[in-house]
């Protein structure tokens, strides 16, 4: 077979295999409809079990939904402990909305056994993906001191990122506090419910994080010449615990290097405490070691400081640059 017959018997496949993607994606779109509608019209067994197949198919918003109609005893025998389990996958695979439910059951101690350090990580992610219920919630969670140390300040900075959003809670609050936010409320995507069954069909797990760097990724050229033989011998450590997945390993020993001032650490630190990753998520330390790694040229840091900086309330931005300024400071939010 000569090159041109070739290339149209490739190309024959690709259009096949695209036709097959696309039949799958709107036939678990079509299920999941029929689902909602079900729901809607008060039929819950079979609302639960079009959503319990698609969630044993990795669809993320059904794995919720159905967690959720586990909890709540809708069209099926109720239990919490399986819709704890459910939403916590859901949750790890990427789902926001199912984090502000792990985290809520940690709080209360349905399913699962009561860890108030546990809400507050999850609080965190959600918060950080954008849902403004649970800045709100975070905030509450700073401000009382529960599972966290007392912090009003990062409170209300919370508060501030969820009125910018539109969340009108958020802005009540603020107003009570002397302290209107600039702009309409209007409703957001943030503004999503946990306790309403999810509409749409969700994305598969796994989805790539467009635009962020990897703390796995390798050093920038030229950048290990720059360095001691024992820093050099701590990153690749690093490199090695993070590839094996000891997450927590790979942070302590780039933080390590990174209070020294070494950049290449500072941008694996600050990405580490971005995505939650061995480390508590702390868009505050984020911001703190993105910056001190920016502002000696990064490249990496440059963009991931900016996607950090751009999401952040005015308090919380207060707050990190005074942190930046001594790259030895640790924090009560330290591990």
């Amino acid at each position: 077979m000569n090159g041109k017959p070739r290339i149209a018997v490739l190309v024959t496949l690709a259009l096949l295999l695209s036709g097959c993607v696309t039949n799958v994606v709107a036939d678990k779109r079509m299920r999941f409809g029929l689902a909602t509608a079900a729901y809607d019209a008060g039929d819950f067994p079979r609302a639960y079990e079009i959503w319990s197949a698609l969630a044993d198919e990795d669809d993320l918003a059904a794995m919720r939904n159905t967690a959720q109609m586990l909890r709540q005893g809708k069209g099926v025998k109720k239990d919490v402990g399986k819709a704890f389990d459910l939403y916590k996958e859901a949750a790890e695979k990427g789902f926001v909305t199912a984090m502000a439910n792990v985290a809520e059951m940690y709080l209360s101690g349905e399913g699962t056994e009561k860890d108030t350090k546990e809400a507050v990580v999850w609080y965190a992610r959600a918060a950080t993906a954008g849902l403004s219920l649970a800045q709100v919630k975070l905030a509450d969670m700073y401000e009382q001191g529960i599972g966290v140390e007392r912090d009003p300040v990062r409170a209300r900075a919370l508060l501030e990122r969820a009125a910018r959003n539109g969340y009108g809670p958020a802005r009540t609050r603020l107003e009570a506090m002397g302290a209107p936010v600039a702009g309409t409320p209007a409703p957001t995507p943030a503004d999503a419910n946990p306790d309403e069954a999810w509409p749409h069909s969700g994305r598969l797990p796994d989805a790539p994080r467009t635009g962020r760097s990897s703390p796995g990724m390798p050093m920038r050229t030229g950048a290990a010449s720059t360095m001691t033989a024992g820093d050099l011998t701590l990153m690749n450590n690093g490199f090695a615990h993070y590839a094996a997945n000891n997450k927590a390993a790979a942070f302590a020993t780039w933080r390590a290097v990174a209070e020294r001032g070494n950049a290449e650490a500072q941008l694996r630190v600050g990405l580490l405490y971005e995505s939650g990753e061995g480390v508590g998520q702390d868009m505050i330390e984020a911001y703190r070691w993105l910056k001190l790694a920016a502002v000696q040229g990064q490249p990496q840091a440059v963009e991931a400081f900016r996607l950090v900086f751009t999401s952040m309330a005015p308090a919380e931005r207060a707050i990190a640059e005074s942190l930046a300024k001594n790259p030895n400071t640790h924090t009560k939010n330290d591990p």
